[in-house]
């Protein structure tokens, strides 16, 4: 090996091991940034497709108990009937157990033209929005606008006619209050920044019927690696957090995303962003997990990324939807790279949470620091914006950790992998000692700091029962288990091996589910196999 390169090598790994990186001091402070803080969560279009229950089990519900979101955005349709609403809410089941806060927004709002009088479209609108709070129990549905977008006609169409949208918002006004339906109206869900004008005309005229106020953005403007990104971001946010304050009202990010891009590739529109496939896939991960810092520490209360999964793939055969952070395939579900990034922010800055200040020595190193009113639990979350490492002295200041904090990293270089969707373990155990820590930041990277777990891991699973016979002219082998007590439960794993000791390990996992029940139908034909099930708590634990 060449000298020089020796010594290159070990200088780095000198520094790797003693933190002797260039050294940045954050200290947290008293003051509260944001008082009010919903959560990170996603836009979700899961419930208008046609997905199989197994689909639901092992992958949507799964990923979603996993991530824990307490926030999300959810589309509905003017033209859904009552079957259609019930297998919408079999769809959405996962959310109550998440205990998700709910932003509904019409879409298909255009079929308001075919109601000789637009009473009797909010009529039949609240109909199915009451259905599913009160008869289908998502009493948790607390903000609806009432079309996307200011969409009518066509996208946006009412920039033009903002009469008309606050016309018809009184006409919900005042069909939620005569129902005593606690729902607030948003104004004005516009996109992009250049059409937020259109939420300080509501707050002047609209306000005695709005409960919140909202709108979205993408970051079309402004490459991965450009470091005034964040201040330009806050900036903005913070001009809509601070209206919506002003009138005594939180500010709801509906949808933020990374740059769009929209491409006919041999006849088929893929709708989907920029870097979708690329090497870039995972800084852009990073981007938008910076714009959710810039979100909480601006005083937004609640943010939505769009989306959280990919249209199926033959939803149309002109039309693929690749926005999600995993795949929606015949055989692929597989999670990208952002999964890893911004479900780290969605399961450990839930709601209602509050956001203290900070003060740095470098603009760089993009923090939030937020304390969970409920369980008084903290998360710290820090990017590292330089091309290099730096080390990170944090001072905790009032945030007191009451166990030692959970490091989790993600590291765009060197994403994480799970073939099921399962989030890594934390990488180390930090303890804070007279209020501070230290550690590395890898260049680009996204560390989050928590005490937002227990070390109690669920009690084994029992009731295991294996069964093989036909179904469909196929051998099977169908799997029955008790179900888990555990009050924090979030899945199941499932392993198989071909001696009867089957082997924890990720070589052997063969599926994760939510249900107490799974088909193997990969055995046709094969020797006989044995098959372990352990569950999974919400801190990650898992039962022996």
């Amino acid at each position: 090996m060449n000298a020089y390169y020796l010594l290159l090598c070990l200088s780095f790994i000198a520094c790797h091991q003693t933190g002797r990186f260039p050294e940045v001091s954050v200290e947290i402070t008293d003051s509260v940034v944001n008082e009010h803080l919903g959560g990170v969560g996603f836009h979700v279009f899961y419930h208008v497709h046609n997905a199989p229950r197994w689909h639901y089990e092992q992958v949507f519900a799964k990923r979603w108990r996993e991530l824990n979101p307490s926030f999300v955005r959810i589309n509905d349709d003017p033209d859904w009937s009552t079957a259609r609403l019930d297998s919408v809410a079999s769809y959405l089941e996962v959310m109550k157990d998440t205990e998700t806060e709910m932003y509904l927004t019409s879409w298909g709002t255009q079929v308001i033209h075919n109601y000789p009088d637009k009473n009797d479209y909010v009529t039949h609108e609240v109909d199915n929005i009451a259905y599913l709070k009160q008869t289908k129990g998502f009493d948790r549905i607390n903000y609806y606008c009432m079309a996307n977008e200011l969409s009518l006609d066509h996208w946006a169409s009412m920039l033009d006619s903002l009469e008309y949208f606050k016309e018809v918002q009184s006409l919900f006004y005042e069909e939620f209050k005569s129902r005593e339906l606690d729902i607030d109206l948003l104004a004005t869900d516009a996109s992009p920044f250049s059409n937020w004008p259109t939420i300080e005309w509501a707050a002047e005229h609209m306000d005695n019927i709005t409960g919140v106020y909202g709108g979205h953005h993408y970051i079309n403007q402004h490459d991965l690696f450009d470091a005034s990104f964040y201040r330009f971001f806050y900036n903005k946010m913070k001009w809509g957090a601070d209206l919506a304050k002003s009138k005594g009202k939180h500010f709801i990010v509906g949808e933020f995303g990374s740059k769009q891009n929209s491409n006919n590739i041999e006849g088929v529109r893929h709708d989907a962003m920029l870097y979708n496939n690329t090497p870039l896939e995972s800084y852009a991960a990073i981007q938008s997990a910076e714009a959710i810092i810039a979100m909480i520490n601006a005083g937004v209360y609640g943010f939505n990324y769009w989306t959280f999964s990919d249209f199926p793939s033959n939803y149309r055969p002109n039309y693929i939807n690749k926005w999600g952070l995993f795949r929606w395939e015949v055989d692929n579900f597989m999670t990208k790279p952002g999964y890893y990034c911004i479900g780290l922010l969605t399961k450990y800055f839930r709601g209602p949470s509050e956001a203290l200040g900070l003060v740095s020595t470098d603009s760089l190193i993009r923090t939030a620091a937020t304390r969970n009113l409920e369980t008084g639990t903290i998360s710290i979350a820090v990017i590292n914006r330089h091309r290099h490492s730096r080390t990170l002295k944090l001072h905790t200041g009032p945030l007191q950790a009451d166990r030692p904090l959970r490091r989790y990293l993600f590291d765009p270089a060197e994403p994480p992998f799970n073939y099921f969707g399962d989030l890594p373990a934390p990488s180390r155990i930090i303890k804070v000692e007279d209020g501070q820590f230290s550690d590395d930041l890898p260049p680009f990277s996204l560390v989050v700091y928590t005490t937002l777990y227990d070390e109690v891991p669920p009690a084994p699973v029992t009731g295991l029962n294996v069964e093989n016979r036909k179904s469909e002219g196929r051998d099977r082998t169908f799997l029955k288990w008790e179900p888990s007590a555990e009050a924090d439960f979030c899945y199941y794993r499932i392993y198989r091996s071909e001696l009867p000791e089957v082997e924890i390990s990720p070589e052997r996992q063969l599926a994760v589910t939510i249900a107490t029940e799974y088909i193997d139908k990969s055995v046709h034909g094969l020797p006989e196999f044995h098959y372990r099930v352990i569950a999974v708590d919400q801190s990650g634990n898992a039962s022996e």
